[in-house]
């Protein structure tokens, strides 16, 4: 192999590594996209909710569909409901299939909710699937359409509550009071 052979495959594999670097990349931007949603939700977190879609999107939630505008004001609303005590979105079984500078994407999640109505205090469980084309404008990954499947759900009276959890425990709130946003600029790399 001549000298201007070795240097052309280094470049072959330079180029190649870069090209899997970006895949790899962009997975992650897709991913940490779903984490900040997911987190969003649960916080009541309207910019970082608002920051996971395009202007010019649409959501088939199921329960509401709509587009950037409705969906956004739908997720306040509900981040707003009083019954809602605590929110938690678990997102798992990420598949991402790119094509350049769209992806399809379907993402696992469980999604629990501690609702008090009255003096009676509820679980709501509900597992699906998101499927999600994203779309990559200005650098950012951002969710395109969506559309929601439900697999399950269930909503249970709680009778009794873990004894090691109590008032003295850090508990969860559904605002900017949460002791998560006590970490310094936490999450905020997703607005914008």
């Amino acid at each position: 192999m001549t000298e201007t052979d070795r240097i052309a495959e280094l470049q072959r594999r330079i180029e190649a590594l870069d090209r899997e670097v970006t895949r790899q990349r962009d997975c992650e931007e897709i991913r940490q996209a779903m984490y900040a949603y997911a987190r969003g939700v649960d916080r009541a977190d309207a910019a970082l909710f608002e920051a996971a879609f395009h202007d010019d999107a649409y959501d088939d939630h199921g329960n509401f569909r709509g587009d950037k505008a409705q969906t956004v004001a739908t997720l306040r609303r509900s981040g707003q409901n009083p019954e809602v005590k605590a929110s938690m979105h678990h997102i798992g079984n990420i598949l991402i299939d790119l094509e350049g500078n769209f992806a399809n994407v379907e993402s696992y999640f469980v999604a629990y909710q501690r609702r008090e109505v009255g003096d009676r205090t509820y679980t709501r469980s509900r597992a699906g699937r998101y499927l999600d084309r994203f779309e990559k404008r200005d650098g950012r990954w951002r969710v395109l359409r969506r559309r929601v499947v439900d697999d399950w759900s269930r909503l249970d009276e709680v009778g009794q509550t873990a004894r090691e959890v109590g008032p003295e425990n850090t508990l969860c709130t559904r605002d900017r009071h949460d002791a998560s946003y006590e970490m310094e600029g936490f999450a905020q790399r997703h607005i914008g």
